[in-house]
Order: structure tokens, then C-alpha cells, then sequence
């Protein structure tokens, strides 16, 4: 028997140290600097002079690697900090969904893929005997914890459908089917599974990067024997537009 898990909250807006220039306009002569850390939502940038006031329209220009043209955002100042105001928060209005698909492409998209080729995690017949309930007794996996450990795989599971599209902005429909057979020792997965949807069914290198983030994830160890977990989650739900205030 197997135990159906379906993850609901994955589009918390988490923040990531990700350092580019950028160049911020309001109308006046521009701003430089440099981004400390981005979220899909917003950034915080250090600025070489005074940041715009709070609740300032600002275009920000993105140098992002391996393009030869930076890409614009509209965004909105929501706080300063510093005595001279040269650090600031910005929250993404416009254009932000492009620039977070050329970084997810371009930064660490590629690696990803190239990592998902040397999967060594195999698959496995999901019927087989030794395969029983997580429910009851104390010599079963924390469900909790299994799914706090496959949530934390979703920027990765990201990046596997955002390299694997023929543009940024296509959108996969349909919903993904994995299933993990856990070692008890919670090391690297015994076996995963992977089902795709209709569309992309036949696309063996996202099954193949889906499978490899899936298995990197940190699965709790526990005292019992192997069991089957499945998630099933939306293939490319891509990213929440945040209206301004």
C-alpha cells in the first residue's frame, strides 16, 4: 500500500543570495548598484547613493550573465535603511517574471540539468511485496517531516521544467506524479518514480531531472521497513503576481 501526500504550500516566497548590478531610474539620473538577495516578489539592493523615498516608481535594470541586455522591472520602493538611505527594498511590479526565468535558465538551470543526467537513483515496481502502509505504529517515516523534506526540492524541481521549455514564457499544464521508495537508513532513496503529464509525457530528460531533485532531497531516517510515499503537484505553476499597495 502506498501513502498519497499532496503539498499545499509551495509558493512561499523564500529569499536567496543572488548578487547582479542594477541600475535603478526614477526619472532622475540613475542609481547604481548591486542586489543582496532576491525573492520572487522583490529584492534588496545596496545603492552607491540615497535610495528613492518610500513608495517611489522605480524601472531597475537587471545585468544578468549570460545575456548581452539587461532586463527591466517596474517596481516600488518599500522601505530604506541606513543613515544614508543607500540600502533599500523593492517589490516587483511588471517584468519580473522574465528576469526570474533567464536567472533560473541562465545561473542554474543549465547545472541542473547537467546533474540530472548522472542520476543513479533507479526506479522500482511499485506493487512489490515489501512495500507496506505508513499509518500506525512507531517504525514508520514522520510523515511530516518526509513532506517538509520533498517541499524544500521545489526551487530544483523549478529549474528541472524551467530548462526544459522551448521559451520562458510557454506554461506546462498538468499535474506531476512522483513516487519515493525511502530507505530507512535516510540516506539517498531506494527507488523514484516519475509520471508526467500528457504533454511533456514523453520528455525523458525532465523525467530524468525530476527524478534527481526529488532523490537529493534530506529524507528522515527511522526504524522499519522501506515504504512508498507520492506527492503529486502542479507541473509549472509558475510565479504569483503581487499587486502594489
Amino acid at each position: 500500500m502506498q501513502h498519497a501526500v499532496n503539498p499545499d504550500n509551495r509558493r512561499a516566497s523564500e529569499r536567496f543570495s543572488v548578487v547582479l548590478p542594477v541600475q535603478a531610474t526614477t526619472g532622475a539620473s540613475p542609481l547604481r548598484g548591486t542586489t543582496s538577495n532576491m525573492s520572487s516578489g522583490g529584492a534588496c539592493l545596496e545603492l552607491e547613493d540615497a535610495a528613492p523615498a518610500i513608495g517611489s516608481a522605480v524601472k531597475l535594470a537587471f545585468a544578468v550573465p549570460g545575456r548581452p541586455d539587461p532586463i527591466e522591472v517596474e517596481a516600488e520602493v518599500r522601505w530604506t535603511e541606513g543613515t544614508a538611505r543607500k540600502r533599500c527594498g523593492v517589490m516587483f511590479r511588471q517584468g519580473h517574471q522574465r528576469l526570474l526565468a533567464a536567472l533560473v535558465a541562465g545561473l542554474i538551470g543549465a547545472a541542473s540539468m547537467t546533474a540530472s543526467a548522472n542520476t543513479r537513483v533507479p526506479t522500482f515496481d511499485p506493487n512489490a511485496d515489501s512495500v507496506i502502509d505508513m499509518d500506525g505504529g512507531p517504525e514508520r517515516p514522520d510523515k511530516q517531516q518526509v513532506l517538509d523534506a520533498f517541499s524544500k526540492q521545489y526551487d530544483a524541481i523549478d529549474q528541472c521544467v524551467m530548462t526544459s521549455k522551448p521559451s520562458p514564457d510557454r506554461e506546462l499544464d498538468g499535474d506531476a506524479h512522483v513516487a519515493v521508495l525511502l530507505n530507512p537508513k535516510g540516506a539517498t532513496p531506494l527507488g523514484v518514480n516519475a509520471e508526467l503529464p500528457e504533454q511533456v509525457k514523453k520528455n525523458g530528460k525532465l523525467r530524468e531531472c525530476l527524478r534527481s531533485a526529488v532523490a537529493r532531497a534530506d529524507y528522515p531516517s527511522y526504524d522499519g521497513p522501506p515504504v512508498v510515499v507520492e506527492f503529486d503537484f502542479e507541473l509549472d505553476p509558475g510565479f504569483e503576481e503581487i499587486p502594489a499597495e
